[in-house]
């Protein structure tokens, strides 16, 4: 490390010279994906100081003089641009960043609840129908050059993200909105009449860049953020190396605890225990592996945390080839209690099967829904669907009409857990007489076929029986629900049609109540359960490791991540 570290500065150096440890940096963890190629640092001792020369008396510092603290947090991907909410850029590890140095206006908290952040309040109702909503920024809110955080810098964000044709991640809200500014620190979105946007908490959450600097939005702060509001600012960016965070003196709240927070770009996930161990990072949030996570565990001085989040697996079904009664015998036939045993619960002993299609277990709205036929495996009574639709034994197979019961599987070839998830369907399966045939294609090829141009709803649905993949939830799941399950959505790719649903979910993202709108969703769900469009399994898990020295860590799950309470962060005496 370059500057002065947290806990006993000199015996990590010692540690760090002994090992010698050459850590690979890179961009990119997602398993499906390659990430490119960059170059990393070497373990190395601190440089600011020169231990060969004694210092003079004036430059010992006396033994009440406070020295600057450093925290190192190693990231699996590198950040592609400070405007992490173009298209291109949106990436978990950009905001990991960017939120600590750039204004949202409101903050999701670990239990998916909301709190004003450069906002004075959450977002306020000013009309009902048509729907207006005020967005007020804090007074003391102040970019580290002295510009106040303005209506201006909402407006920018607003302008850039309200055509689905602009280079904005997410449009969603503003594109149906009209935006009118009330005065330097408030603007108004106004909603036609009947069309209310009931996420409307979530628009400007986004950490977004600011407008008085005059930059384009897509490359004007690629690899330059200019000025900060947050807790913290740039001090460094060394591309495919690291970057530097130190605190920003025009900060409004509290904090930060931290002098300097340095963000280093490790992509090979087998360098993080060695690395977390000598003391050449104090933070980690790799994708959990059963084996990386019992060597992290089994370092001293070092604690961990695994969290469920909102991120979840499920069988989706094309409905086109499998019929009603095969969905019931299937979920019937499945042990989703020995999967989460064999996948999930080597990270925790807390995993549980999800019961809910709509919330996770751990938002306040969660309920499991699944009916008590499905709550435990039942072979028999799968046997017995299959054979009152006019099903046959012929051998260890069901057929019907000279066609045995043999349906395709597919999944993210490579990906190791998805692999292991479809041999347990496939043989759970097999002993209730239905043939599973495994169909991969490598990684993120699969989704071709399955999301397609040509095989879109209405038309014919994708290419596959079952599919393995992930959906990712989030507080306000409304609208999301209906892209997903709704008749005809390019995100519905085995053609799912169920008026009742469609209703329900219409219904709730036009419904401004939340207890009534997590009401109308908790029924979608259930109605789910009796003609299955999928079959819930179990959330995926993060996994958060530091030294046990830091102070005020925790993770969450939502897209605020780990580093969501930076400025909260401290060191232990």
């Amino acid at each position: 490390m370059t500057k002065q570290t947290k806990i006993d500065r000199y015996s990590r150096v010692v540690a760090a010279l002994l090992a010698l440890v050459l850590l690979a940096a890179a961009c990119g963890n997602d398993d499906d994906s390659p990430p490119p190629d960059a170059s990393g640092p070497t373990a190395a001792p601190a440089t600011d100081e020169e231990p060969a020369a004694a210092p003079t008396q004036a430059e010992d510092p006396s033994p009440e003089e406070e020295q600057p603290t450093s925290v190192v947090v190693g990231l699996e991907q590198e950040i592609t641009n400070f405007n992490n909410l173009t298209a291109g850029d949106n990436l978990l590890a950009g905001r990991q960043i960017t939120r600590a140095i750039y204004p949202t206006c409101t903050r999701t908290r670990p239990d998916f609840s909301f709190e004003p952040y450069f906002c004075e309040t959450l977002p306020t109702i000013i009309q009902e129908d048509p729907l207006v909503v005020e967005y007020r920024l804090r007074a003391d809110a102040m970019w580290s050059d002295g510009t106040p955080v303005s209506s201006d810098d909402m407006v920018f964000y607003f302008e850039n993200c309200n055509d689905p044709q602009d280079d904005c991640a997410a449009t969603q809200g503003f594109d149906s909105a009209t935006l009118e500014v009330v005065d330097d620190k408030a603007v108004r979105l106004s909603w036609p009449e009947g069309q209310p946007f009931v996420e409307y908490i979530l628009l400007f959450s986004g950490p977004f860049p600011p407008a008085h600097l005059g930059r384009d939005w897509s490359d004007g702060f690629r690899t330059d953020p200019g000025v900060g509001a947050g807790p913290y600012v740039v001090d460094e960016y060394n591309p495919g190396s690291d970057l530097t965070l130190v605190a920003n003196p025009t900060w409004f709240g509290e904090g930060p605890h931290i002098d300097e927070v340095t963000f280093r770009f490790i992509s090979d996930v087998g360098n993080l225990p060695l690395a977390l161990e000598n003391g050449e990072v104090d933070v980690i949030y790799p994708q959990p592996q059963v084996d990386l996570v019992q060597q992290i565990n089994g370092i001293s001085g070092v604690e961990s945390s695994i969290t469920f989040g909102p991120t979840w697996e499920h069988i989706t079904f094309n409905t086109a080839t499998v019929p009603l009664e095969t969905r019931q015998a299937i979920a019937l036939a499945l042990d989703r209690e020995l999967i989460v045993t064999a996948l999930m619960r080597p990270f925790s002993e807390s995993a549980q099967p999800l019961g809910n299609r709509i919330y996770m277990n751990g938002q306040a709205q969660y309920v499991d829904n699944t009916p008590a036929e499905f709550q435990q495996r039942d072979v028999a009574a799968a046997r017995a669907v299959l054979e009152s639709a006019g099903w046959e034994l012929d051998g260890d197979v069901y057929a019907k009409d000279g066609r045995q019961l043999s349906l395709r599987i597919r999944t993210t070839g490579g990906n190791d857990r998805r692999e292991q998830f479809q041999e347990l369907v496939q043989n759970q399966l097999a002993e209730a007489g239905i043939r599973i045939t495994i169909d991969n294609l490598p990684g993120g090829e699969v989704f071709g076929p399955v999301f397609g141009s040509t095989n879109d709803p209405p038309g014919p649905p994708g290419d596959f029986d079952l599919v393995i993949f992930a959906w990712v939830g989030g507080p306000l799941p409304a609208t999301s629900a209906l892209q997903v399950f709704g008749t005809g959505s390019d995100s519905n790719p085995g053609a799912y049609v169920d008026d009742q649903v469609n209703e329900l979910l219409a219904e709730a993202t036009f419904t401004l109540d939340a207890d009534r709108q997590a009401e109308l969703l908790n029924q979608a769900d259930a109605l789910m359960w009796e003609t299955l469009p999928n079959t819930p399994v179990y959330q995926l898990p993060f996994f958060l490791a530091w030294n046990e020295n830091l102070q005020n860590i925790q993770d969450n799950p939502t897209l605020e991540s780990f580093t969501w309470n930076l400025e909260e962060w401290a060191l232990a005496n």
